[in-house]
């Protein structure tokens, strides 16, 4: 992976990519006043450099089904450590998992989920709390759901 500068013109890319992922190079190009292929070769070094990690959409999830969505925070009375992978592995089994943070604080992990049911969200907190102790809030209205990163202006 190289190390790049990130420099004005950089930041201009990546604040235009996070207001949408799917701005084609041309229409980047003539934002910043840059050729296309300019604009292609330094996302190509940001990808590289893993700046850039993916690219994504933001979707609906009670649309689709999935009404409840939960933080659920674990404590492992200070021994997370050797349970650290394990915890990680078994969580990545679950695809309504989204989020997996070690964390400091009286917690050791939070763990975000999305779910089409009670019975789902029972399954994976019945196998956390095998882990240690574990607290839940059920999120009743999300406010703000930022997901781009407030890149400064030069």
């Amino acid at each position: 992976m190289q190390k790049i500068n990130v420099d004005d013109i950089s930041l201009k890319i990546l604040g235009l990519l996070q207001e949408n992922a799917r701005m084609s190079y041309t229409e980047i190009g003539q934002k910043i006043g840059m050729a296309s292929t300019s604009v292609k070769e330094r996302i190509e070094k940001m990808e590289d450099a893993g700046i850039i990690k993916q690219y994504t959409i933001k979707l609906d999830d009670e649309k689709l089904g999935y009404p409840i969505d939960a933080i659920i925070t674990l404590s492992c009375s200070g021994a997370y450590t050797p349970k650290e992978q394990v915890i990680v592995d078994m969580l990545s089994e679950y695809p309504q998992v989204l989020e997996v943070l070690r964390i400091s604080g009286k917690n050791d992990f939070l763990v975000k989920v999305c779910v089409q049911s009670m019975e789902e969200y029972k399954e994976i907190n019945d196998k956390l709390g095998k882990f240690g102790q574990i607290e839940t809030s059920f999120i009743v209205t999300s406010f703000i759901n930022n997901l781009n990163i407030d890149l400064p202006k030069r």
